[in-house]
């Protein structure tokens, strides 16, 4: 007896679960087809007028920092010159000086340069962000009015293969060039 009650109830277990399975099932069916696509936001950046320009002006300050830092360096390197030049007319504490004054220079210089370095690097992570920000609302609007279910970064989500028809990148970054057009 005490079988039959456990058979009895194991069936009902099983009853419930197929019923349940079945409603869910039917109810996905109904829903209409998810809609997936991915985007390559560093092309999207790298490619973009916006982000081409942006790149621009961060390379161009990068360039006029260096070569102020190079102009350091040279001046630097003219001060060891003498210094080894005029080491033998030099009393030991003149040559005592100038060797501290050099060293007081290169201590200066390379905190400018990591100073310049950690600058830089902040402001190139505020530039991606910026167009980031900019971008994610263009994928959005995009999504929404083509009706996708999901899109996903094709860097950082882990997409192994994607078929080409998925990939919006170049949709992307043409509504993006196109929206900024708009602006001006």
């Amino acid at each position: 007896m005490a079988r039959v009650m456990y058979g009895w109830r194991w069936r009902v277990f099983w009853g419930i679960v197929a019923v349940v399975v079945l409603r869910t099932s039917v109810s996905w069916a109904a829903e209409p087809p998810s809609k997936l696509g991915f985007v390559d936001l560093q092309a999207v950046i790298s490619q973009s007028k916006e982000g081409q320009e942006a790149m621009n002006a961060v390379k161009a300050e990068a360039t006029e920092k260096q070569k102020e830092i190079g102009a350091k360096e040279a001046e630097i390197k003219q001060m060891d010159t003498d210094l080894q030049k005029q080491a033998s007319a030099l009393s030991d504490a003149a040559k005592k000086d100038r060797e501290e004054e050099i060293r007081r220079r290169l201590r200066d210089l390379k905190r400018i340069t990591e100073d310049f370095n950690r600058d830089l690097a902040k402001r190139e992570g505020e530039m991606v962000n910026d167009l980031l920000r900019d971008i994610t609302v263009v994928i959005r609007d995009y999504g929404k009015e083509k009706g996708f279910t999901l899109i996903i970064e094709k860097g950082q989500s882990g997409v192994i293969y994607g078929h080409d028809a998925a990939d919006l990148t170049k949709e992307i970054l043409d509504r993006y060039n196109a929206r900024r057009s708009k602006k001006k």
